[in-house]
């Protein structure tokens, strides 16, 4: 039977509330989407973790290295939104499809994915 992996989206957190407790301590896969100068709102960045906040609360810091988030995170108000993916592979697969899908200009490299070609739903980013 195959598998199919559907990604439930979160709320948006924004750059104003992005140290929101109510993000959790749990695997998934979350996005970073700016809110350009003409309204418009596209994914810089996608991302794969076991721990989304802490994940989230990285790239905040000082301590982040992805010059291209940092320069997005402080050129523009973005969002911060995830979907809770307890298992390993299906994480892979999601974010594989997410930088298919939407060509995040922060990630570097092409995600590996978990080589199972599997069907992913993407619902309510």
């Amino acid at each position: 039977m195959p598998v199919k992996i559907t990604l439930n989206w979160s709320k948006l957190f924004g750059y104003e509330n992005w140290a929101d407790s109510n993000i959790p301590e749990s695997a998934g896969v979350y996005v970073y989407l700016v809110r350009q100068n003409d309204s418009s709102i596209k994914m810089r960045y996608v991302g794969i973790c076991d721990n989304l906040r802490t994940r989230c609360q990285d790239h905040m810091g000082n301590s982040e290295e992805n010059e291209c988030i940092k320069t997005n995170l402080a050129k523009y108000a973005w969002d911060f939104r995830y979907a809770l993916v307890p298992i390993q592979a299906d994480r892979e697969d999601a974010e594989q499809a997410l930088y298919d899908k939407y060509k995040p200009e922060c990630n570097k490299v092409r995600p590996n994915g978990s080589g199972r070609k599997v069907p992913i739903e993407i619902e309510g980013l």
